[in-house]
């Protein structure tokens, strides 16, 4: 649920990288497998979220990722509310995060893959089949609050450029963390994870590194 930390400069410039001036995207070079697709998972510190290319979104989230100015990246990240929200999180709105409560999922738009501009040892490209990707695809979706008319319901500005807060379904508690979801993500792409007792940052990340590519076929 922590927010994303010291590659928050860097991820705002590339934002920024990809939407001219006048607003019309200006797409750089990727960063990905050269065959099959890819979900990229970043390790924040106590926090992970997961990353795809738009080209890879499918079903009804495709709309969503229209919404991005044609950011050819997006991040998401799921979390406790009050916390993720809290432009100074203190230790009381910690505290609330222990219990059960609503959640949102924060979506950032990114100018290039995460093993572009993060440290190798913080992120995981892994690649996915398109059966898996649709499987995340809808997860993803179904991580989403709608309103009556199926649109997802935004609560607000993210910390970084372009990025949105929306709410999400499901409840964040001490035993239903942001590792939880990261790791049933990647359950629903298809993926060998196991989410039952996920709670913090290592039980997930450390089922990743037989499941990663190699720097080496990480981009093209």
């Amino acid at each position: 649920m922590q927010r994303l930390g010291g590659w928050a400069a860097m991820l705002a410039a590339l934002v920024f990288s990809w939407s001219s001036a006048d607003g019309a995207p200006a797409m750089p070079a990727t960063s990905r497998p050269a065959h099959g697709d890819v979900v990229y998972v970043i390790d924040g510190g106590w926090h992970t979220e997961v990353a795809l290319p738009v080209a890879e979104i499918g079903g009804p989230l495709a709309q969503l990722a229209a919404t991005f100015l044609g950011a050819p990246y997006l991040i998401f990240g799921w979390g406790a509310r009050d916390f993720y929200t809290a432009q100074n999180p203190g230790f009381g709105d910690l505290l609330r995060a222990t219990v059960p409560g609503p959640a949102v999922m924060l979506v950032i738009p990114s100018g290039a893959a995460p093993t572009a501009y993060l440290d190798p040892a913080n992120v995981w490209a892994i690649s996915l089949s398109r059966r898996g990707a649709t499987g995340l695809s809808h997860f993803l979706w179904d991580s989403l609050a709608k309103n009556q008319t199926g649109v997802p319901i935004r609560a607000g500005d993210g910390p970084y450029p372009h990025s949105v807060f929306y709410a999400a379904t499901g409840t964040y508690d001490a035993s239903d963390t942001c590792n939880t979801w990261t790791a049933e993500a990647l359950h629903a792409a298809g993926l060998p994870v196991r989410a039952a007792g996920v709670i913090f940052a290592g039980q997930v990340l450390d089922q990743l590194p037989p499941l990663a590519l190699p720097p080496a076929h990480t981009s093209r």
